[in-house]
């Protein structure tokens, strides 16, 4: 069964002067396996050092899979996309109407976003976010909240696109600190084209 998200459509993005064509499309159940692998690897460099990958690649495909194909069952609107060289995955970005305890209203969650460490500095992240933002733009999405470990690498990342942390918890018995970032969808996004012109 496929994800069925109407509007998804397939972009292909050059880079560096035309000599990277990056593809942007919907994942498929047959990618999800390669894009767990991926969640794996990065998931080691996100809990920086607080507590144990102990992350099983075929839970997780199960576990994914399983959200993948329920949307309209929760009546959600669920992305999960890709960005694709050759056909080889470069990096992935699964998103949500998010929860009404961090939006009450036109709000979405970021909920899994990893690029491959020998794919970043590429652009490839904002190609994805960008997208993301722009599919629920057309829903009439407003912000968006995303949860990220407090110590990873990748928390500048969203302070450098104007999102800012309106709570902390605890996750995974206390072990690690995780930062709750909100922001307006319209600022950031004018934001990534700024960053994403640098790779054009």
């Amino acid at each position: 069964m496929e994800n069925r998200v109407e509007g998804c459509t397939n972009k292909v993005i050059s880079l560096s002067g035309g000599l990277e064509m990056i593809e942007i499309r919907k994942l498929t159940e047959d990618d999800m396996q390669q894009a767990m692998e991926l969640k794996v690897l990065c998931w080691t460099e996100e809990l920086a050092g607080r507590a144990e990958n102990t992350l099983s690649v075929s839970k997780e495909r199960d576990s994914w899979l399983d959200w993948m194909n329920t949307a309209e069952e929760h009546n959600d609107i669920r992305l999960l996309i890709g960005a694709f060289e050759n056909n080889q995955m470069l990096g992935v970005a699964f998103a949500s109407f998010a929860e009404t305890d961090d939006i009450p209203d036109k709000g979405i969650e970021l909920n899994g976003f990893w690029v491959y460490p020998n794919q970043r500095g590429k652009g490839i992240s904002l190609m994805l976010l960008l997208y993301v933002l722009d599919f629920y733009s057309k829903e009439d999405m407003e912000k968006i909240v995303i949860y990220n470990p407090h110590y990873a690498p990748s928390n500048q990342y969203y302070q450098k696109l104007g999102a800012k942390v309106v709570k902390q918890e605890y996750q995974m018995e206390g072990k690690l600190l995780v930062d709750v970032f909100i922001a307006d969808i319209v600022p950031m996004k004018m934001k990534l084209k700024e960053l994403l012109h640098k790779y054009q």
